[in-house]
């Protein structure tokens, strides 16, 4: 397939040598640049890349020590700005980088050793900046963390080349060169640190032809997936282990300490850049999945914007790709055959609404959670990357894989180091009912172990051959030793990091750690206690890793399945856990705080107020002062059973005089005691995620629905899916189901879908029934499909989601999945998330608050007198003042405790 691609794309095929990189100045001044362009030495021709730097072409995708040369010479040739910083000598300064080796797990070599190598980050900044370091913006780029996926790394070596050079030498070139706009390059380095993380040097190493590798890799050394192995608030697949391994140990343990030595403690931004196989775009911008505010989410959605409009304008230099209105085009993709072309340029939303699919353990959630960097986190996937066997370079896709990633590096800088404030007025006055129950949680775990002062057992090393396993012995405090957990690593006879051991992904046929003797009587005589999470075997890993925490002491063997040829183990003891996971984190966490994380970015006088039921129940005039009312999953939140008629009462009473009242998630099912919908036509079910489909009977509702308003940004992607035999092409993701603690599928898009054959989903969604809705008169915004279980492949039913019911002179609105509370029965030993809502989950709240209650004019006031409202408590509650009762007055001052609470900044 090398070569390939539509007509009149310049070619020329490269060979399987060295990237030219510059090393000296004699080198330099002939190449003109350290890292030239794959369109260096034919820019300005027609159908190359107006933006292709240098005078020579790259003819092969950049190896491992021509770049860490090259980074020395560009550091030696520009010291104020650039510093290659190795994270093993660092860690040998500074003792605060704790005990990490700060190298790689190392790739498997022929003998059974391991070819570590030291981790390094790029640092870009000016070391001569009038602002101090720590008040300067961090940024951080991940760059291939999937070794076959080298779009990541061949653009952002090449965009740290572009600011060093431009502060350097021209210090007033925008960065976003087709504009000529944004901050400069001279801005950017005094204003801003810029790190450049080379994450996987083992996936890397496997594929360097000059080194003799074979192709690249997704995994390190132990065949593990580094984009699964950090820590994330919410639901956490046990299988990814995280923070198993050196590399995202290490990496993460640097740029805590950097983001620890800002004034601000924190990141601005980061992007995790990838490479994935065909799709409709080019370029994917995805959106992270966390806790974020209105802030994150408003530059979130900026950065997306900037970098599709400088997609439009940088990558339409290919026949490969086309602007907006003119892509996908009728020619069948070349490389792939899984859509057209031309493919559009960039597209960006949630994962799940881009590639179709979620996961937990990214390193780009972790960059946006306040448990890692607390920055704008994103990830972003560049097409018609590693093409077979993974180390075919094609000089036109890897230039416009370079470009776009320039484009996106850049508008995410140009958006956040001069941020400006961010700030939201609803149109009117706006209450929220809030949550009655906290989901906490106070944290810690099991008493510490009497024994864990004594030390754990001495490593064990062994070879076998042809599969027979090795068996060994944990010891107890008897042999005085405690494990608090082990590590095997197992590297597999292999030719250039190449092994067919672990082609197959069953647990079955992969790597298992077993214990003699079962628990129970007719137990086998050995159980399997741990096993390998083989991802995938497409790779042929060499290497493989099971942890295992609190080993009982007694006979344990190590099972390599069905294989011929050697392979080594290494069995290493801990004191405490293998891996750096909690027992439990402690939270403190309910939807409604959305609320109350809103009105930071609400004017004083236009905050966000809690309604307190017991102040409704004794007073209907307690909801006069607002416009809107919400109640977000939970149809009388606190109200006792006997008064809850008078709730929906009192709740009717407001929309029939103008008000408009909110009903989002849970809170839907207030629709039939409020009388509005017949009893049984709402309903709740599951999906993968919060969603609508953005459509009604005659399509897209977008610019005909005001509740719909908004959504469609520029550049923004659609997911589509045919579930039962129903087309839903308008889909918009509303709330991300990880943070909250619901289930994420460890294949990720295997429950996508929640088809028969994927796993289960746990995401509540709710909607109404077509029919009902239609007969009271309301109109349709979007839709939504649902399974009635969290079973995988239980049935469907679909209905409205997203729509608008007049009642008397005011409204009620519904959306069905917005602000679910979070679940606790999945493991999440990091924490829980109030609140994930998306962009498409923000415009809904805009849309839904947009409304004025018409209002009369007072009645003129008579000279001489005052009147004072007087209203009669409704039956069977108790006159509040002076003569309630002692329990309800103690209610009311609860309620005025929580109110206070609810509204903190």
């Amino acid at each position: 397939m090398l070569g390939v691609v539509w007509a009149g794309a310049p070619r020329h095929t490269p060979p399987a040598a060295a990237v030219p990189v510059a090393t000296d100045d004699v080198t330099y001044d002939v190449m003109g640049r350290v890292f030239p362009d794959p369109h260096g030495c034919i820019k300005g021709t027609p159908g190359s890349s107006p933006w292709a730097k240098g005078d020579v072409c790259a003819v092969q995708y950049l190896q491992w020590e021509e770049t860490l040369a090259g980074l020395r010479y560009l550091q030696e040739r520009y010291p104020r700005f650039l510093e290659l910083v190795n994270l093993r000598e660092l860690r040998a300064r500074d003792p605060s980088l704790g005990a990490e080796e700060m190298q790689s797990a190392g790739l498997p070599q022929e003998d059974l050793t391991r070819a570590r190598r030291d981790l390094y980050v790029v640092k870009v900044t000016d070391a001569e900046s009038p602002v101090p370091e720590a008040d300067r913006k961090r940024f951080a780029y991940v760059l291939s963390i999937h070794g076959i996926e080298r779009a990541g790394l061949e653009g952002g070596i090449r965009a740290a080349e572009d600011l060093v050079t431009w502060a350097a030498e021209d210090p007033h070139q925008p960065i976003l060169e087709p504009s000529d706009s944004g901050p400069t390059a001279r801005d950017v380095l005094r204003n801003a640190v810029v790190y450049f993380v080379l994450a996987n040097p083992d996936g890397w190493h496997r594929g360097e032809l000059t080194e003799g590798g074979a192709f690249f890799q997704r995994y390190n050394g132990n065949g593990m997936d580094l984009n699964r192995d950090f820590p994330g608030v919410g639901y956490t697949e046990a299988q990814y282990t995280p923070f198993s391994e050196p590399e995202s140990r290490g990496f993460a343990a640097y740029l805590r300490r950097e983001a620890g030595a800002t004034a601000a403690g924190r990141f601005a931004g980061g992007i995790d850049l990838h490479g994935m196989l065909s799709s409709h775009s080019f370029s994917f911008t995805l959106l992270g999945a966390g806790q974020r505010d209105y802030r994150k989410n408003a530059i979130s959605v900026d950065t997306s914007i900037r970098t599709f409009r400088d997609a439009e304008a940088r990558l339409t230099w290919s026949p490969l790709v086309a602007r907006a209105g003119e892509c996908p085009g009728p020619l069948p993709e070349p490389y792939f055959g899984r859509t057209t072309g031309p493919m559009c340029t960039d597209q960006w939303g949630t994962v799940w609404d881009t590639i179709n699919y979620q996961t937990t353990g990214s390193v780009s959630d972790w960059m946006d959670s306040a448990i890692g960097l607390d920055a704008v986190g994103i990830a972003n996937e560049m097409a018609l990357s590693h093409l077979y066997p993974n180390t075919a370079f094609d000089p036109q896709l890897t230039q416009l894989q370079i470009d776009g990633n320039k484009g996106l590096v850049y508008s995410q800088i140009a958006s956040l180091l001069f941020e400006e404030a961010v700030a939201y007025r609803p149109p009117g006055t706006v209450g929220y009912v809030p949550a009655p129950a906290r989901v906490t949680h106070p944290g810690g775990g099991p008493s510490p172990s009497p024994l864990a002062g004594l030390p754990a057992q001495e490593p064990i090393s062994a070879t076998e051959v042809n599969g027979a396993g090795v068996e060994f012995d944990v010891h107890g405090p008897e042999s005085g030793v405690h494990n608090g957990s082990l590590t095997v690593e197992a590297t597999f006879d292999n030719v250039r990091g190449v092994s067919p051991t672990l082609l197959l992904t069953g647990t079955d046929d992969g790597l298992v750690l077993e214990r003699q003797g079962g628990d129970h009587a007719g137990d086998p005589e050995w159980v399997a206690v741990a096993h390998y999470f083989n991802q995938s075997g497409l790779y042929a890993q060499a290497g493989a890793r099971i942890d295992l925490d609190t080993p009982r002491p007694g006979r344990y063997r190590i099972r390599p399945g069905d294989r011929v040829g050697a392979a080594d183990f290494r069995v290493t003891f801990f004191e405490g856990p293998s891996v750096s996971v909690p027992d439990q984190a402690a939270y403190d966490v309910a939807n409604t705080d959305f609320f109350a994380d809103l009105n930071t970015y609400v004017p004083p006088d236009a905050r966000i107020e809690p309604v307190q039921p017991p102040a409704v129940l004794a007073s209907a005039s307690a909801l006069a002062p607002f416009d809107t009312v919400v109640l977000a999953d939970d149809p009388a939140p606190g109200v006792p059973a006997d008064h809850r008629q008078l709730w929906f009462e009192r709740l009717r009473a407001f929309v029939e005089d103008g008000g408009n009242l909110v009903l989002t998630d849970g809170a839907l099912p207030a629709l039939e005691p409020m009388g509005l919908l017949p009893a049984g036509t709402v309903r709740r079910g599951v999906f993968f995620a919060g969603w609508i489909d953005f459509a009604d009977a005659e399509g897209a509702t977008y610019a005909r629905h005001p509740l719909a308003s908004g959504v469609a940004k520029e550049g923004a992607a659609e997911g589509r899916a045919t579930l039962d035999d129903a087309d839903y092409l308008h889909r918009h993701q509303t709330y991300e189901p990880a943070p909250l603690g619901y289930y994420v599928s460890a294949a990720g898009p295997s429950n996508a879908g929640c088809s028969a054959g994927g796993d289960r989903c746990d995401a509540p969604n709710w909607v109404v029934d077509d029919a009902a809705w239609a007969d009271a008169g309301g109109s349709v915004a979007g839709r939504t499909f649902a399974r009635a279980e969290e079973v995988a492949g239980s049935p469907g039913f679909a209905g409205v989601s997203l729509g608008e019911l007049p009642v008397g002179r005011g409204r009620v609105r519904i959306a069905g999945a917005l602000l679910p509370a979070p679940t606790e029965k999945n493991y999440h030993p990091f924490g829980l998330a109030a609140y994930a809502v998306t962009y498409t989950g923000y415009q809904l709240v805009e849309n839904l608050f947009d409304h004025q209650r018409p209002r009369a004019a007072p009645p003129p006031a008579v000279a001489g007198t005052v009147n004072v409202a007087q209203e009669r408590p409704p039956t069977g509650l108790p006159a509040t003042g002076a003569a309630a009762p002692v329990a309800w007055a103690l209610g009311l001052a609860v309620a005025a405790l929580f109110a206070r609470r609810a509204t903190r900044p």
